[in-house]
């Protein structure tokens, strides 16, 4: 008997895993479900709106929350007997999520970021209502939980944007950066500067790396030396503001964290209606919160270790300059050198799994601080050259996988 080929475009242990995820993102669906307690919600949103006890609904059923559900939150419409509607927020669970000390300083970050943005900017944002952590013993709602006004806005998709659109939020996204930009908030600590703050948080990988905790037996030194590579360069990018520094000190700029486009909704005359998402935003510097967002990235060519800038992104360095603001536009244009430093840090990077792509992204960092033609620095050669002092930082004990060799052989090959 003749066997049919397989036509399936999804191979079957592909499939198997795919099956496998979604039974498990409907579990902890089910069971983030469970614990809403819907009643207790609608009475807790009745009482903080400011013009009166006004009675609401709200569907918290999987069915409802699984259309407005991202990879780490879901939403539910409060619907008001007055028309008003609200969304209400929640956080997702699942084996890998932080402890819930982690997630309720999560969310009080997302829900004060939001105050700021409303009180002391004009950047559009959703109006924080009401918010309770977790742990917080007078949430009679059973999760943790955001309130806030629902903007009638689409989440932008970019890369279906035309050109003329894409201009359109160009140049919104450059009113809405200059509105504030250099005002002194002061850091908080415990750091009080960029460079400080990336050091510790490299050598905090790096402890990791070494303990085992992060990477693999087979990739656990290369991981290793590409963090110490960028403790050796780390000083490039803040030698300018250091020199030029205020008298009080680095001024902090906030920076949303995932920039990839939908976390800005607009209407359908491409305007922007709101900024959204703001969970993992941080104070940063001004070379990396003026960089360009990943949403205007040459993916394809970032990855294969390319720095030549996409058309997207110099026009928002045109724009920065014709508003005056050619100290933002450098941020653009020289802002892979940022955006290297902090790509693939950490054990999520896919780089970590990959051979080939780690090779090409280290590349591009090299190519981003134009240390092509250069030797290793001294830290990591002597790491390359010694085996025993990669075993003195942990438990790893295989020799170095040929990583200079690689760098090597990928100098000689055209990326980009």
């Amino acid at each position: 008997m003749t066997e049919l080929p397989n036509t399936d475009p999804v191979p079957l242990p592909k499939r198997w895993l795919l099956t496998q995820y979604a039974a498990a993102e409907s579990r902890r669906l089910d069971e983030l479900c469970g614990r809403i307690d819907g009643a207790k919600l609608c009475e807790r949103a009745s009482r903080v709106r400011s013009d009166g006890n006004v009675p609401c609904t709200i569907d918290v059923s999987r069915k409802k929350l699984s259309t407005m559900m991202g990879a780490q939150n879901c939403h539910a419409e409060v619907v008001f007997a007055d028309g008003v509607v609200w969304l209400a927020r929640f956080r997702l669970s699942s084996p890998g999520s932080p402890p819930r000390e982690v997630r309720d300083y999560v969310l009080r970050s997302e829900a004060a970021t939001m105050e700021f943005l409303e009180r002391h900017t004009r950047i559009p944002s959703p109006r924080v209502c009401d918010w309770a952590c977790e742990s917080d013993p007078e949430n009679m709602v059973g999760v943790g939980y955001i309130l806030m006004e629902k903007l009638n806005g689409t989440p932008l998709d970019w890369q279906s944007a035309g050109a003329a659109q894409r201009e359109k939020i160009v140049q919104g996204l450059a009113q809405h950066s200059t509105s504030r930009s250099g005002e002194q908030g002061g850091p908080q600590g415990p750091f009080c500067s960029s460079r400080e703050a990336l050091r510790s948080l490299v050598e905090a990988h790096l402890r990791m790396v070494a303990a085992g905790e992060t990477g693999t037996a087979e990739n656990a030194v290369d991981v290793f030396l590409a963090h110490r590579f960028r403790l050796d360069i780390l000083d490039e990018i803040w030698k300018p503001t250091a020199a030029a520094g205020t008298k009080d000190g680095e001024t902090f700029f906030l920076k949303h964290a995932d920039d990839k486009g939908d976390h800005i909704l607009v209407n359908s005359d491409f305007d922007i209606i709101g900024i959204i998402d703001w969970e993992w935003c941080s104070t940063t510097s001004k070379e990396e919160a003026f960089s360009s967002p990943c949403m205007m990235w040459p993916v394809a060519a970032f990855y294969d270790g390319s720095n030549e800038l996409a058309d997207d992104e110099l026009l928002l360095a045109r724009v920065f300059s014709e508003k005056g603001r050619e100290d933002l536009a450098r941020c653009v244009l020289d802002g892979r050198k940022v955006q290297r430093l902090f790509f693939a840090l950490g054990p999520g990077g896919a780089s970590h799994e990959d051979t080939k792509t780690f090779a090409s992204l280290f590349m591009g960092l090299k190519r981003a601080f134009d240390l092509l033609g250069s030797e290793l620095t001294p830290a990591l050669f002597m790491m390359l050259a010694d085996p025993a002092e990669v075993r003195t930082h942990g438990r790893h004990g295989s020799e170095p996988r040929a990583l200079y060799f690689d760098i090597r052989e990928a100098t000689s090959e055209p990326h980009g």
